[in-house]
């Protein structure tokens, strides 16, 4: 922990100069921004693992059950490459035997089934969509499942587990009009793999002219979740030294023992202390 982080990205290149070949091979993918995202304006959210054991899904059904505080029509959606245990931790009301692909592909033709009628459902308020390991059929992506979300009137949090680097997560990474979250677990190997996936952000999807807290990186939410009561490791205060200005925000998700069990997570269990930050995270990341 010993690294100076705010060093980590490239120099910003006064105006004028040209970018190297050796800061980037390749042209960056540009992130898109559509005209309306189909659900009052408010954002989705994409959740992302900086490594292995991250909390990613926790994180997803804590915003998503603050989401649905707010009376919003919310779904958290499985995104990750083969599908995750996001319903069965979080359909404590019903869980729906449909798959998201048996949604999506429910009517025939390509066209989904009504999405209220195939959702799992937590007590909370949230839908749930769990996906089964078999692949989207023929050329449907993530960008297909969130513009049909996004036509039922749902807002979407995503959870898209670990890598961030994973092929099924890049049409939900360039879309600009999808929040990112980056959570890691709070120890301090974690905090140091960071920097990778940033990197690999910032070579994918930034603008090689952005100054300092641009692009991509310059968005994102880091989540430092506490998996271990009387945990003494100040993570998320190292990384606020050394990487405030470079991204958005860093949030810190204190231990909880009804999340620490394993097992169903029934929001209004949570500690008040853990409910009030996953609101402190919705409230800046959705904005």
């Amino acid at each position: 922990m010993g690294e100076d982080w705010s060093r980590w990205l490239d120099e910003a290149p006064v105006a004028g100069d040209s970018v190297s070949q050796s800061v980037r091979s390749e042209a960056p993918v540009a992130r898109l921004r559509g005209d309306d995202n189909g659900s009052g304006g408010q954002r989705s959210i994409l959740v992302v693992g900086g490594c292995g054991g991250a909390g990613t899904t926790t994180t997803v059904l804590g915003i998503a059950g603050e989401f649905a505080g707010e009376g919003r029509p919310t779904v958290a959606v499985d995104a990750t490459s083969a599908g995750s245990d996001l319903a069965l931790r979080g359909a404590d009301e019903h869980l729906h035997p449909v798959s998201l692909q048996s949604w999506l592909y429910g009517r025939g033709d390509d066209e989904p089934a009504p999405l209220r009628e195939c959702l799992s459902r937590a007590t909370s308020g949230i839908g749930l969509l769990w996906r089964d390991a078999e692949p989207l059929r023929r050329r449907a992506t993530y960008l297909t499942v969130a513009r049909a979300v996004r036509d039922a009137g749902y807002t979407a949090v995503y959870d898209g587990g670990h890598p961030i680097a994973a092929r099924q997560l890049l049409p939900l990474l360039a879309d600009a009009d999808v929040a990112l979250v980056l959570a890691i677990p709070a120890r301090n190997d974690a905090a140091n793999r960071l920097r990778v996936a940033l990197e690999w952000l910032d070579d994918q999807f930034g603008d090689p002219v952005d100054r300092r807290g641009g692009g991509i990186v310059g968005e994102v939410t880091i989540v430092v979740s506490h998996q271990y009561p009387d945990q003494d490791i100040r993570v998320a205060e190292h990384l606020r030294e050394h990487l405030s200005g470079w991204v958005r925000d860093i949030e810190e998700i204190p231990y909880d023992s009804h999340l620490a069990r394993g097992e169903l997570v029934r929001h209004a269990s949570l500690a008040p202390e853990t409910r009030r930050a996953y609101r402190r995270l919705l409230t800046g990341v959705a904005s």
